[in-house]
């Protein structure tokens, strides 16, 4: 990629104002106030922490919600719960054996997306599953038209979604199965200036042949209360193309503005993370990421990773890029699909526009996306996901092959 996409460029603007924001961030998470960012909204997170089946029996989480609904806000709460209120937004050093095993599952949701046009012009995004045969990305990854590129019309019919490209612990990589988009059945749009996203069925089958059931999808909600101020994030990203990685430490979320259709939040992404499935500490989606912050000198030069100015001859790869980033609430993007959703059920209805397409299949499976769409009990989102347990490379090598990290004899 050459030229950045300008919802890089436009995010900017919003992430230097959140600087004093991150700073706070940082000054309450060593004071251990953290609980004082988003006071406000405390109640919405506790209530929602309690329908979720997973932490809904804590005694913490109860007692916590008790006093809140008893004093009405933080001044009167007593000092145990304000300790251990922290805790749930800060997280605690013990973290239960299920958020590997659940991050183990849902991991395989996402995919690297490879933006191709009928000319061979090949560039690479992140992208995962949110339904049944349903890939949700950025709309800068398919369509090139704000930087005067191909447009998504001729990108979608020849672009795929690689599963599986990761690599193992032994070095080995796993055995990636490769999906057509099928924009007929099911496409919706909003512009890089807008929601930035383009949700886009599959192909019911790899070319290699797997089921793309096999690899389950995310359950979204579009309710609120997901996250709150200062906690925790995760993302699962294709950073510059690379196989899978994801983002475990210095990754808090900073900013929730009502008044905006983003979350602001610290992480390492690269180019290539656009479209990466943002993640709070229960293994739900809070946001689709978009946009990173961009180094610049004082005259406001992009730089490159080595220090110098950065030109696109480069590549996009070369930017460097600073810890702030941006992603697209899921609460938005699936107000957008209920109201797209409600005209297309419409007799006569035709609201869809260019590369806008839903088919009477499409339809259905864009139902099945939105199932949990406002007032979803987080056990609606705790559904098992599966995992081809076959589909891993042996982690035996053969004798002639040296070992990764060998053992002392």
């Amino acid at each position: 990629m050459g030229q950045l996409p300008k919802a890089y460029e436009e995010a900017q603007s919003r992430l230097t104002t959140k600087l004093p924001l991150a700073e706070e961030t940082h000054r309450r998470a060593q004071e251990g106030t953290l609980r004082f960012l988003d006071s406000e909204w405390l109640p919405k997170r506790i209530d929602r922490l309690l329908r979720n089946p997973i932490i809904g029996n804590s005694r913490t989480v109860k007692g916590i919600s008790d006093e809140l609904r008893i004093t009405g806000g933080l001044g009167g709460l007593s000092s145990s719960a304000h300790s251990e209120l922290e805790r749930v937004i800060d997280g605690a050093d013990f973290m239960p054996s299920w958020f590997l095993s659940r991050g183990s599952e849902l991991r395989r949701t996402v995919a690297r997306v490879r933006a191709r046009t009928a000319s061979g012009k090949d560039k690479k995004g992140t992208g995962f599953l949110v339904g049944p045969r349903l890939l949700l990305t950025n709309a800068h990854v398919l369509d090139w038209t704000d930087i005067g590129e191909e447009s998504a019309e001729n990108t979608l019919p020849y672009s795929l979604a690689e599963f599986d490209y990761e690599e193992q612990f032994n070095g080995a990589m796993m055995t990636v199965s490769t999906f057509r988009l099928e924009p007929t059945t099911l496409c919706l749009f909003s512009p890089w200036d807008q929601l930035d996203y383009v949700l886009v069925a599959l192909a019911p089958r790899s070319n290699e042949g797997t089921d793309i059931a096999s690899f389950g999808y995310n359950l979204l909600a579009g309710d609120t209360g997901k996250i709150s101020k200062g906690e925790a994030v995760f993302i699962v990203q294709h950073p510059n193309g690379q196989p899978k990685k994801v983002v475990l430490q210095n990754n808090r979320l900073i900013d929730r503005d009502e008044a905006v259709p983003y979350l602001t939040y610290e992480a390492d992404t690269e180019a290539g993370s656009s479209g990466a499935p943002v993640f709070n500490r229960q293994w739900e989606v809070v946001a689709l990421h978009h946009a990173p912050e961009i180094a610049r000198d004082p005259a406001g030069q992009i730089l490159a990773k080595n220090g110098t100015p950065w030109t696109p001859a480069m590549g996009s790869g070369q930017v460097k890029y600073l810890r702030l980033n941006e992603g697209v609430r899921v609460s938005r993007i699936m107000t957008d699909w209920a109201l797209k959703a409600e005209k297309l059920q419409q007799p006569g209805a035709n609201s869809l526009t260019s590369p806008e397409r839903c088919s009477p299949a499409g339809l259905d499976l864009l139902n099945s996306a939105l199932q949990a769409h406002k007032g979803a009990s987080p056990a609606a989102l705790v559904v098992p996901i599966p995992v081809e347990r076959d589909r891993l490379q042996p982690l035996l090598r053969a004798p002639e092959q040296t070992s990764r990290f060998p053992r002392p004899e």
